[in-house]
């Protein structure tokens, strides 16, 4: 007989008699322990009194908010299926993967196409086969529910209530394989809840009274860190508007401790102007879904957050979703190429086809078993799915486990795209490309993306001469998801082919890659491009290992002899005339190496008196700098002076575009 404690409602019972009238959910309102559990069965009555039958899948299409929570829990305790829709879809997805779930009923709350037109977001699940009576706004199934006064039939809703079990496939997510055909995940509330399980059995001392989901609930990951939250007995604020902004002054409002975003959203914080005043000291948390681009601009986020510990998880829908979460007890420097510790309830295997389960150390596909794994792809044969005869699940993720027991990832077998967290079918864009007039051939391919993770770009042979990207892009917007287009349209000739006469996909890939480097530096050289950043406060800090940074750059960058003594020479004047004059107790100066077409910018900026060098009672420092530098210019914040700018002229026959794609290669910009 199934552990009845992994239902929904038994979990939500538990909760509330633990934490009672504590805050469990804020998004505009609030709502406790005891209101969550009551209001979400009697969404439950109200969705089995309207007609909902056992296994009718219900379509949930909203943004975050307590009416998303109180009515997925609603969906999955009338037995239902709740068919979780991305808010940001357009109206043809919709319809189609209503259409492919045959969905029956739709809860339908804020969007991207309601935003426009309710009467279009109708349109879309009808079109999939919803009847239009069968459409509920969240709003007024919220209000419903919330309402103590409604009538409410116990009996009826434990009449149904006893016929769930935990194994019942409550809710779907859809998931982007290596088809055009999206993938419908199907789960239960014994996946979750054993993989809440096992994540909190490593996080526990990790939860904070008070955390801020700034993830879509509609994917999985956000969905775990939430009930990870309330299992805790903490106070959840969600996130409506996934932006830096509004998570910032959610954190700083409600003194929050914990937050869970992208790694994107953090790095973006860090750059706004309240950052320092708002959230730099004050985070404990800061778990991250989707990961940093790279382990250095993890390390220099965390160094930010002063005191906030990024945690990155690893996992798949199909997993629901955790497999391996980071610690705060590990060092910076493994939590920065991992993917953290096993889940102590599942057994996790690396596995290469032909030879088996490999040693510890060697590489090969990440495979799963465990009570977190799905109930299959909807819709799907047993051929489609991702299970082997022995009931492991094949994740086509290639991975490795580390000596010291964490797993680290070293690739994709699928062959998929994730911008910023959703997963993209290539297949799906190349065959909307191949039926416009202009298009002879298409490849589309993914490309690593400081912001999102990946970005979307397409290689094109065309029909004729030239390339309308304008009417392309446009086509292209009525029949897929914004974030679906191609960020570039890279045009070839030819395809490379290899020596069987097929398409030499790595070569085209490389290629490309090559061409937008030279894209993505040329932009970031015309606006400036910062490689270095370091913050010196008051009188503590050494000189010397700054100085000897900035030589060993200069040398790379092509400058010799003279010219690196006069840049060392300028830097450590720099830092001993402000460090030493500028501050009684307090302030900081922050130092800036930047890449400029022509020339190295060092600047300076600091908060203590206003300075300049070039100002008539200038100090004999100032005079030093100014003899050795090619340029200098004073930086303003309005009428405030806020810093200097020293800049050298690259040497003659120094390409840096050459430079930095070297070094991109080499991983080291």
């Amino acid at each position: 007989m199934e552990d009845q404690n992994l239902l929904f409602d038994k979990w939500l019972e538990k909760l509330a008699e633990q934490y009672g009238d504590k805050p469990a959910l804020t998004c505009g309102a609030t709502i406790t322990y005891r209101q969550l559990l009551d209001a979400s069965r009697r969404c439950a009555f109200n969705l089995i009194h309207m007609g909902v039958q056992k296994g009718d899948r219900v379509v949930l299409w909203a943004i975050n908010g307590i009416d998303w929570v109180v009515e997925f829990f609603g969906i999955a305790m009338a037995g239902g299926v709740a068919t979780l829709m991305n808010y940001g879809l357009n109206a043809e997805d919709v319809s189609a993967l209503t259409k492919m779930t045959g969905a029956a009923w739709a809860l339908i709350g804020g969007n991207k196409v309601s935003a426009a037109d309710p009467k279009a977001a109708a349109g879309a699940v009808v079109a999939g086969g919803v009847p239009m009576n069968h459409i509920i706004p969240t709003a007024q199934l919220l209000k419903a529910s919330m309402d103590p006064s409604a009538p409410f039939d116990p009996e009826a809703y434990q009449a149904r209530a006893a016929e769930v079990v935990p194994s019942d496939t409550q809710f779907i997510i859809f998931t982007t394989g290596t088809t055009s055909l999206p993938k419908a995940v199907q789960l239960s509330s014994r996946s979750v809840l054993s993989d809440l399980a096992g994540a909190l059995a490593l996080l526990r001392d990790d939860i904070t009274p008070k955390g801020c989901i700034a993830l879509p609930l509609f994917h999985s990951f956000g969905m775990i860190v939430t009930f990870a939250l309330l299992q805790n007995g903490s106070h959840c604020f969600l996130c409506a508007d996934i932006k830096p902004q509004p998570l910032i002054d959610i954190v700083s409002e409600n003194q929050v401790d914990l937050v869970a975003t992208v790694g994107a959203v953090y790095g973006m914080v860090t750059a706004l102007p309240d950052f320092e005043s708002k959230i730099a000291g004050k985070l404990k948390t800061c778990i991250v879904g989707g990961g940093f681009t790279t382990p250095t601009e993890m390390m220099r986020v965390e160094n930010a957050l002063n005191g906030g510990k990024l945690l990155i998880g690893y996992g798949q829908t199909e997993c629901s979703p955790v497999i391996s979460v980071n610690v705060s007890g590990d060092s910076l420097e493994r939590r920065s190429v991992s993917v953290g510790r096993i889940l102590p309830n599942i057994d996790v295997r690396i596995y290469r086809e032909g030879t088996g389960f490999l040693e510890q150390g060697e590489i090969g596909e990440v495979v799963v078993k465990g009570p977190i794994t799905m109930n299959g792809y909807f819709g799907l044969g047993e051929e489609a799915q991702p299970f082997d005869k022995d009931g492991w699940l094949h994740t086509g993720d290639l991975g490795m486990i580390a000596e010291d027991g964490l797993l680290q990832l070293a690739g994709r077998i699928k062959d998929i795209i994730i911008r910023s967290g959703e997963n993209i079918s290539p297949q799906e864009i190349e065959k909307a490309m191949m039926e416009e007039g202009s298009v002879r051939e298409v490849k589309v391919l993914g490309a690593p993306h400081p912001i999102w993770g990946e970005s979307v770009e397409a290689c094109v042979v065309l029909k004729g001469n030239e390339l309308d990207e304008q009417a392309l892009r446009a086509s292209l917007r009525k029949r897929m998801s914004a974030y679906k287009i191609p960020s570039h349209f890279f045009v070839y000739p030819a395809f490379p082919l290899n020596s069987n006469g097929k398409l030499d996909q790595r070569g085209l890939k490389a290629d490309m890659l090559e061409k937008l480097r030279s894209v993505f530096i040329e932009n970031a050289l015309n606006e400036g491009l910062r490689i270095l950043s370091i913050q010196v406060q008051n009188k503590t800090y050494t000189i010397a290992p700054v100085c000897d940074m900035v030589q060993g750059l200069a040398e790379q960058l092509g400058f010799r002899g003279k010219k690196v003594f006069q840049i060392r020479m300028s830097v450590e004047e720099m830092l001993t005339e402000r460090i030493t004059n500028a501050y009684d107790a307090n302030g900081e100066i922050t130092m800036e190496v930047i890449l400029m077409p022509h020339w190295m910018r060092i600047r300076f900026t600091d908060t203590g008196k206003a300075y300049r060098l070039d100002d008539k009672d200038a100090s004999i420092s100032a005079k030093i700098i100014l003899a050795n530098v090619d340029a200098y210019g004073t930086s303003f914040a309005g009428e405030k002076v806020v810093g200097n700018n020293l800049d050298w002229q690259y040497a003659e026959g120094f390409d840096i575009n050459e430079y930095l794609r070297y070094n991109k290669e080499q991983g080291k910009v």
